[in-house]
This record gives C-alpha cells, structure tokens and sequence, in this order.
C-alpha cells in the first residue's frame, strides 16, 4: 500500500511542478536588445509579455525585440500576437508634449 502510494506520489509531481510554472511571473533582461521584461506562462502555449516602459525612440527597438521573442519561445514562426496596450499613435511634428504609453503588453498564443 505505501509502495502504491510512494508510486503514484512520484508520478504527480511533475505535473504539479509544470502547473506550478503557469503563471508565475519572471522579471527578465534581454542583454542584446537593453530591454527590461517580464514573461507570464498563462497556459501550455500562451503567454503574456510585458516590457518596461521606455522612451518614444525605443520603441522600435522595443516591437522588434518583442516579434523575435514570441519566436523564439514558440519555436516556429507560427505564432499570433495581440498587443494589450503601450501603442501610442505616430505624429510626425507633434503640437502637444507625448504622454507617456505605460509598458508594452501583448499576448502570445504559439500555434501547435
């Protein structure tokens, strides 16, 4: 009986480490790119991705980073990115100081 249970204890485990994994938020650095981030497993193939806020410059820099990202944690080039917010609208000679768009957050969905 306790073998069985021992048993059926070490077969549980892993899946309790991968849920343990969903989402719990990692602070990271990207050191190619200078880029602050934080990555959230939501589900299997699903994550939220969140980079720290920067100027309006970087945030070219910022999209780039965030389309090879989702690349490289999908492993394909077949994936579907929904940006949540941090997109401000383009002016080419603004009247008026840019507010500031907060942090870029998108949704990444690997396709299977």
């Amino acid at each position: 009986m306790l073998r069985k249970l021992v048993c059926n204890l070490m077969l549980l485990t892993p899946i309790m480490v991968v849920a343990s994994e969903q989402g719990k938020q990692q602070a990271l650095y990207d050191f190619d790119h200078k880029i602050h981030y934080r990555q959230t497993q939501l589900a299997t193939n699903k994550y939220k991705l969140s980079i720290r806020e920067g100027t309006y410059q970087e945030f070219a820099k910022q999209s780039v980073f965030l389309l090879r990202h989702s690349a490289v944690l999908c492993k394909s080039d077949a994936f579907n990115l929904r940006v949540i917010s941090g997109v401000q609208e383009f002016e080419k000679f603004p009247t008026e100081p840019r507010a500031n768009p907060g942090p870029l957050v998108a949704e990444l969905t690997c396709s299977v």
